[in-house]
């Protein structure tokens, strides 16, 4: 450090601010002025009253007009306020500077020692639910000690020192190793001479004086400085009036000299009150460009976008020409305007303007290039990178730059070559840059490493590791990657910490091996550790990841949070749950595979974070959720989950049948695990309408063997008549007969009429003498039709009865004009009504309508044939009022007549004894 002496920031007062202030470096005090001066600036902040405060102190310091001030950017307007900040700032002005500082560029820091600490943070280093959550840690000098080791003295001893100075009593605990780390950073000064303070700031670099053109004379270079100290209002600074006198001067001086136009056109852009002049009575060709030059030049420095575009649209011609003219005011542009122009999309006049001066380039310039290309590959535009790279290699050898800057910037450049080779494909191109800058020794560092290894294995990018959606994705990454591992290897091995790429491959290679495993310990630990670099080093100042930064965090926590849960204890999952919550509503895409590993690990710890999961996973993915939460427990244990299926599956008609298939068993094993019986009916009724398509009986069959996926949603005999169905549907006759059988025994003493129809439809259905001789009804039930001769004869006769036929399909349709000239032949007073329900979903909007009609009809017949659901809702349905009803097995035209001559017996009986005021017998 360049102090003798530094003294504990512990101690109250501005003194204590400027003591931290002094230790940061040009650099740093910059960033930490713009951040400053963005959140004064910005309507959601509402700090507009600290911010005119602000403006007014350094207005009167500075002899400015407070409206100068505030039409400045801020990059100019921190310029401005730098030097001047010890003096202007005040308590609350501090607090809000340093806070700005830390939250924008030292994440890093403050989430770890949070972390250490136990609180609980967001990813900004900011605590969750209040500062009354902040707790001092169980040993606060090994929580020191760890930070100064991961971050250095400096870092701890500054962030302290803020915390302490922002909120005294808050932070107590953080006072006895403060004098510490203040001795530990005083000695590291002493030892290291001049500190960070003496380098020169980047904002003056870019702010001051412009960097446009070699033809600019002493004069033009004093001229510019005058224009700029009297828009800042320096001491002893020209007037406005004074300048443009100046100006004015030196051109009449010489009205032949076309340099002189750039400042006409940089004091027209700059100062207030002037309009520009294009069509100046003496303009030619140069002199407009120049005049051009100077324009956007000022344009572009106050960052008035909306007079850039303007001028871009109005003298589009003369840029064009300008640009095309090598050196010059080309020159003058390339060196101060072309940034501005790729930054604000407009993409071609940079590339034309780049192009037409590639020879007279700056040192600045080149950088600037280089950085631009950087972007774009960081963009995903690799073909603007690969653009802008080809044009600065071009300019390179005639670029003004001295043996210092060619060693930095000559391979920086191939390696951005190398990468927009990789970003397109060329493999093979990028392979031979990177070997030629490792064999050099020109690029070593480990991005360079990194970015060798994805190039053997064949990858573009970090950002092409996405985290896989099944086993064999997972399988293919990982032997791809292994084929750069020396090189991820080799650059954690040279760069340790720094190789923060190196370590996200290494981590991301160790989650899938660990996946590929099926969830061994074996690696695990260590694909963590390599994980929680790589985020520890993302987080940080240092990463040069910036533009797949985000996306590369989040795969960074869902790895972590699937690996900590793996572990299968409670404060390991505690730390996932939290690295999973950070990222659950953010992740554009989820991994399968990796959310089924997170909860089933989390389902061993404790159900319900599964369930949280899988409500996450749900709100964020909706209708591909269901391939990932795939258990049927895992749904079953939020209602949530379970009734966002059940929509899910009600929508499902545009899916194709096996994707309905999948939904709707889902749901049927989810319902019945969570007891819900009548969600578990509607699911089992689908599948039974999916089955009229014969490729789906096996599956429905395979499903019924299990009591469990139906119990207690079907009854034994609702199984067994589903069963019959789906055999007869497949023409396995054999195996209907065998359920038909079944359902006899299950039939015969309790519904001996439903029994009895049973054999009749044998013989309807063909079956051989062998398959039901042996099968006989309860003593006196095959007599029943002698006991209705009464009934018969007055039927003859006439008696009215009316009988509504439900159930059945096209088969009964046919059937049933015939059906119903034969009853009524024989019993004329009985009229029959057939409602044919067929295997339609819609069944349930028919319900009602057929309710009604069976309380206004005297007797019912139900065909088994049709829904089981639907076949339950109306034998429910008739039971309020009471109906009497008698079903029908058979499907044939015998079977029909036969179930509604019984029905009209029983529809007879029913009325008599309602005339006579006896009590009717039960239901049958």
């Amino acid at each position: 450090m360049a102090r003798a002496e530094i003294e504990p920031a512990v101690h109250k007062g501005h003194e204590a601010w400027r003591t931290i202030w002094e230790q940061l470096d040009a650099a740093e005090r910059s960033r930490a002025v713009i951040a400053f001066l963005e959140r004064l600036r910005d309507p959601a902040a509402r700090l507009e009253r600290v911010c005119d405060a602000t403006l007014k102190t350094l207005a009167r310091r500075k002899r400015f007009r407070v409206e100068t001030l505030k039409r400045m950017g801020n990059p100019q307007l921190a310029e401005v306020l730098l030097p001047h900040v010890p003096a202007v700032l005040g308590a609350r002005e501090w607090t809000l500077l340093f806070l700005g500082y830390f939250a924008d560029y030292k994440t890093a820091i403050m989430c770890r020692f949070l972390d250490l600490c136990g609180v609980e943070h967001d990813e900004r280093g900011f605590v969750v639910g209040g500062d009354e959550r902040i707790r001092p840690p169980r040993d606060m000098e090994a929580v020191t000690a760890t930070l100064v080791e991961s971050f250095g003295v400096r870092e701890v001893a500054l962030y302290f020192g803020v915390l302490r100075l922002m909120d005294p009593d808050l932070w107590h605990f953080l006072e006895p190793v403060l004098p510490g780390l203040w001795r530990d950073l005083e000695a590291q000064g002493k030892t290291q001479g001049a500190g960070p303070a003496s380098a020169p700031s980047p904002a003056r670099e870019g702010g001051g004086a412009l960097d446009v053109s070699e033809d600019f004379t002493q004069l033009d270079r004093v001229i510019i400085e005058q224009i700029l100290a009297t828009l800042s209002r320096q001491d002893r600074a020209l007037t406005p009036d004074e300048l443009v006198d100046l100006v004015e001067s030196v051109h009449a001086l010489d009205t032949g000299r076309q340099r002189t136009y750039f400042h006409l056109g940089f004091l027209d852009a700059l100062l207030p009150g002037r309009a520009a002049e294009m069509n100046r009575p003496e303009m030619n060709d140069g002199r407009r460009h120049w005049y051009l030059s100077g324009l956007l030049a000022g344009y572009v420095r106050q960052r008035d976008h909306e007079a850039v575009k303007t001028c871009l649209r109005r003298h589009a011609d003369a840029l064009r020409a300008a640009s095309a003219i090598p050196g010059g005011a080309g020159a003058s542009l390339v060196n101060e305007v072309y940034p501005y122009l790729l930054e604000m999309g407009f993409t071609q006049e940079a590339i034309r303007l780049l192009r037409g001066q590639r020879r007279h380039l700056t040192a600045r310039t080149v950088r600037r290039v280089l950085e631009s290309a950087a972007r774009a590959l960081h963009a995903g535009d690799a073909e603007l990178a690969n653009v802008l790279l080809v044009e600065l290699k071009e300019g390179m050898p005639h670029a003004a730059l001295d043996a210092d800057e060619q060693r930095e910037l000559h391979p920086l450049l191939q390696r951005r070559l190398g990468q927009a080779l990789q970003a397109r494909g060329n493999f093979a191109g990028a392979r031979a840059l990177f070997e030629g800058l490792l064999e050099s020794g020109d690029g070593g560092d480990p991005g360079l490493l990194a970015d060798m290894g994805l190039v053997l294995g064949g990858f573009r990018g970090l950002e092409e590791l996405e985290l896989p959606q099944d086993a064999e994705q997972g399988r293919n990454l990982l032997a791809q990657l292994r084929n750069g591992r020396p090189y991820f290897s080799q650059a954690l091995e040279r760069f340790g910490r720094a190789g923060v790429a190196a370590h996200y491959i290494l981590g991301f290679m160790g989650y899938l091996a660990w996946v590929e495993s099926d969830g061994l310990d074996a690696g695990r630990e260590e694909a963590l550790d390599h994980i929680n670099e790589a985020l520890v080093g993302l987080m940080s100042d240092a990463a040069s990841l910036a533009a797949e930064r985000h996306a590369l965090l989040d795969r960074c926590r869902f790895m972590q949070a699937v690996l900590l849960m793996a572990r299968l204890d409670r404060g390991s999952a505690r730390v996932a749950m939290e690295a999973w919550r950070a990222i659950a509503g953010e992740m554009p895409t989820l991994a399968g595979l990796g959310v089924q590993r997170l909860m089933e690990c989390a389902d061993l710890v404790d159900p319900a974070l599964a369930a949280e999961i899988a409500e996450a996973v749900w709100r964020r993915h909706g209708e591909s959720a269901p391939g990932i939460v795939e258990r049927p427990e895992w749904i079953a244990r939020s209602a949530y989950l379970l009734d966002a299926l059940l929509a899910l599956c009600r929508e499902s008609g545009q899916r194709d049948k096996a994707g309905q298939w999948r939904l709707w068993s889902s749901l049927v094993s989810a319902a019945l695990s969570a007891g819900r019986v009548e969600t578990a009916q509607e699911g089992l009724d689908a599948l039974e309408a999916l089955a009229a398509d014969s490729r789906f009986c096996q599956p429905l069959l395979a499903w019924l063997e299990a009591p469990e996926r139906v119990d207690p949603a079907w009854s034994e005999t609702e199984v067994l008549r589903a069963r019959v169905r789906l055999y007869r549907r497949l023409g396995k006759d054999a195996e209907a007969f065998a359920q038909l059988r079944a359902l006899f025994f299950a039939l015969r003493d309790t519904r001996p009429v439903e029994a009895g129809q049973i054999l009749d439809l044998f013989r309807e259905y063909g079956a051989s003498p062998e398959h039901y001789a042996d099968l006989s009804l309860p003593a006196g039930e095959d007599a029943e039709t002698g006991q209705e001769a009464d009934l018969d004869r007055r039927l003859q006769e006439g008696a009215e009865v009316t009988v509504l036929f439900v159930g059945g399909n096209e088969t009964q349709a046919r059937h049933a004009e015939e059906v119903i000239r034969a009853v009524g032949a024989q019993w004329p007073g009985v009229q029959v009504i057939f409602r044919l329900t067929g295997w339609s979903s819609n069944w349930g909007r028919e319900v009602d309508a057929l309710a009604r009609q069976a309380a206004e009809a005297d007797a019912v017949v139900l065909m088994t044939m049709m829904r089981t659901l639907l076949g339950r809702a109306l034998r429910e349905a008739l039971n309020d009022p009471p109906r009497p009803w008698v079903p029908c097995t058979g499907t044939g035209r015998g079977a029909l007549v036969e179930s509604i001559r019984r029905a009209a017996r029983v529809g007879l009986r029913m009325n008599l004894q309602a005339a006579s005021g006896a009590a009717p017998p039960a239901r049958r």
